[in-house]
C-alpha cells in the first residue's frame, strides 16, 4: 500500500464504501466537507483525490481550484453525478485528471485510480528529466568570456519571443546545439519538446517530408499511414535547424514560406496546420558567401538573421577552457564514478594554450577519455599527451614571437588583416576563412583599423 487517496465526500455512507473498495491496496483517509478536504491534503499529501463535485460550502470544483496553491500538479479524480456534464467540463479545464459518475462501481473506481497513479508517475518522471535539461544546459556554464556574455544576455532577451528565429554561427564544435537547448530550457517553451533535425545529413529528396510530414500515400513509397514532420513534432517547443546551410534551395524556399506565414500543409495534404514551435537555425558555414555564391537565399538569410549569435572559437577564449574543465570534469566523475579534483599547473598551462581546432567539443572528449581511463584525482600533463598533434605543432608555428620589447597586438593585428587579404585576393569573405572568423567581424576590424584605403 505505498499509495495514498483522499476520499472527500459529505456522505458518510459513500465515504464508507469507498474506503472498503480501496481497502487492502491503498491507503485511504477521508474528508466530509471542502475545508477539511484542504487541510488533510496538505498534511497527509496523497498521491490522489477523490473528489465529489456537490459539496456543501466550497464544492468541489472549489477545492480543486485551491490544491494547486498547496501542491503543484495534484491528480485529482471527479465524482459527480448522472447529468451534470458542465460541472465536469469545467472541472477538467482546471486540471482534473478524469471523472467518475454516481453510483461508483468499484471496478471502474480501481481501475481509474491505477490510470492516475501511473499518469502521476509519468509526470513526475517528465519533471525531473526536464530538470536535469535545465541544469545541464544552464548558462552558467557557457562562458565567462566577455563576448560569450553578451552573446549569452542576446539569448535571454531573444528566448522571450518564441516568435522571433535566431540564427547560430561557428566553427564545428564550439556549443551551437548547446545554446540552442540553453534557450529552449530557459524560455517559457521550457517544458515543450526539443526536436533537432540535421539538415546536412538527410538526403535533399527527404528534407521536405522530414519537415513537414505527408499524408497517406502522397508520393512513390511514402508510408500507408503517413506521418507527422518535425514541425509538428516541436508544436509548444523549439525546432532546431542545424546545419542549415546544407538544405537544398527548393525546401529552402518553403521553409522561407513557414517562417513568413507561420503556417504549412503536410505533403499531399490540404489542411492548413499551424506553426507553433520556436525556429533556431545553426551552421559552421559562411551564409554570407554562400548568399553571394547564390547557394542560400537571400530573403531566407535575411529572415533567419534576425537574431544572430555568433559563437568565437575556444582558442579566442581563454579565460573559458578553465570554466569548462571544472564542468567537464564534475560531469564525467559522476557519469564515471571517479574523484578528480585538480589540474596541475603545466597542465592547466598546456590546456590554455592548446589551439583547440575541434573546440568545445574537443575539450569535452578530452577529459572524458581523461576521467574514464585514468586513475588518482588530479589531471597531469602526461594525461594530455594525445593532444600532441602535428596540427597543434602547425599552429604553434604561426604564432607571432615575442621578442624583448614585446609585441604591439593592433599592428600584428593589421599585419595579418592585411596578409590575408593579400593572400585572399582583396576578397572579405575568403580572408575571413583563413582567419577562421565571420567576414563581419573581419569588416568590422578592417573599419576599426581604418585599412579600407590600404586594401584597395
Amino acid at each position: 500500500m505505498d499509495s495514498k487517496i483522499l476520499i472527500v465526500d459529505d456522505d458518510r455512507s459513500i465515504r464508507k464504501a469507498l474506503s472498503l473498495a480501496l481497502a487492502g491496496r491503498h491507503h485511504v483517509v477521508a474528508a466530509k466537507n471542502g475545508l477539511e478536504a484542504l487541510d488533510l491534503f496538505k498534511h497527509e499529501k496523497p498521491d490522489v483525490v477523490l473528489l465529489d463535485v456537490g459539496l456543501p460550502g466550497l464544492d468541489g470544483v472549489g477545492v480543486l481550484k485551491k490544491l494547486p496553491a498547496i501542491s503543484p500538479e495534484p491528480t485529482v479524480i471527479m465524482a459527480t453525478a448522472v447529468g451534470d456534464v458542465k460541472t465536469v467540463v469545467k472541472a477538467i479545464k482546471h486540471g482534473a485528471y478524469d471523472y467518475l459518475v454516481k453510483p461508483i462501481d468499484s471496478q471502474e473506481l480501481l481501475l481509474t485510480i491505477s490510470r492516475a497513479l501511473e499518469n502521476r508517475k509519468l509526470k513526475k518522471q517528465i519533471r525531473t528529466i526536464h530538470k536535469t535539461c535545465v541544469d545541464r544546459y544552464s548558462f552558467d556554464i557557457i562562458g565567462n568570456y566577455a563576448e560569450m556574455q553578451n552573446i549569452v544576455d542576446i539569448a535571454k532577451k531573444a528566448s522571450r519571443s518564441p516568435d522571433t528565429p535566431i540564427l547560430i554561427t561557428g566553427e564545428s564544435g564550439v556549443g551551437k546545439g548547446v545554446l540552442a537547448k540553453a534557450t529552449h530550457y530557459n524560455s517559457c517553451e521550457a517544458a515543450g519538446p526539443f526536436v533537432t533535425i540535421n539538415c546536412g545529413a538527410i538526403a535533399k529528396e527527404l528534407v521536405e517530408s522530414e519537415l513537414f510530414g505527408y499524408e497517406r500515400g502522397a508520393y512513390t513509397g511514402a508510408s500507408t499511414e503517413g506521418r507527422v514532420g518535425r514541425f509538428e513534432e516541436a508544436a509548444g517547443g523549439t525546432l532546431f535547424l542545424d546545419e542549415i546551410g546544407a538544405m537544398p534551395l527548393a525546401a529552402q524556399v518553403k521553409l522561407l514560406a513557414v517562417l513568413e506565414d507561420r503556417t504549412f500543409y503536410r505533403i499531399g495534404g490540404g489542411k492548413q496546420i499551424n506553426v507553433s514551435a520556436r525556429i533556431i537555425a545553426a551552421t559552421n558555414s559562411d551564409l554570407d558567401q554562400a548568399v553571394e555564391q547564390g547557394e542560400f537565399r537571400r530573403d531566407l538569410f535575411f529572415r533567419l538573421n534576425v537574431v544572430r549569435l555568433d559563437l568565437p572559437p575556444l582558442r579566442e577564449r581563454e579565460e573559458d577552457i578553465v570554466l569548462l574543465t571544472r564542468h567537464f570534469i564534475e560531469q564525467y566523475n559522476l557519469k564515471f564514478g571517479k574523484n578528480f579534483t585538480d589540474i596541475t599547473p603545466d597542465a592547466l598551462a598546456f590546456l590554455s594554450a592548446y589551439h583547440w581546432p575541434g573546440n568545445v567539443r574537443e575539450l569535452r572528449n578530452t577529459i572524458e577519455r581523461i576521467i574514464l581511463i585514468e586513475t588518482g584525482s588530479t589531471i597531469k600533463r602526461e594525461h594530455l599527451r594525445i593532444l600532441n598533434t602535428a596540427d597543434q605543432k602547425k599552429n604553434d608555428a604561426h604564432v607571432p614571437q615575442l621578442s624583448e620589447n614585446g609585441l604591439d597586438y593592433k599592428e600584428a593585428t593589421k599585419n595579418l588583416i592585411r596578409e590575408a587579404m593579400k593572400t585572399a585576393g582583396g576578397n572579405v569573405s575568403e580572408a575571413a576563412r583563413l582567419m577562421n572568423m565571420p567576414p563581419h567581424k573581419l569588416r568590422y576590424r578592417i573599419k576599426k583599423y581604418g585599412l579600407g584605403r590600404q586594401l584597395q
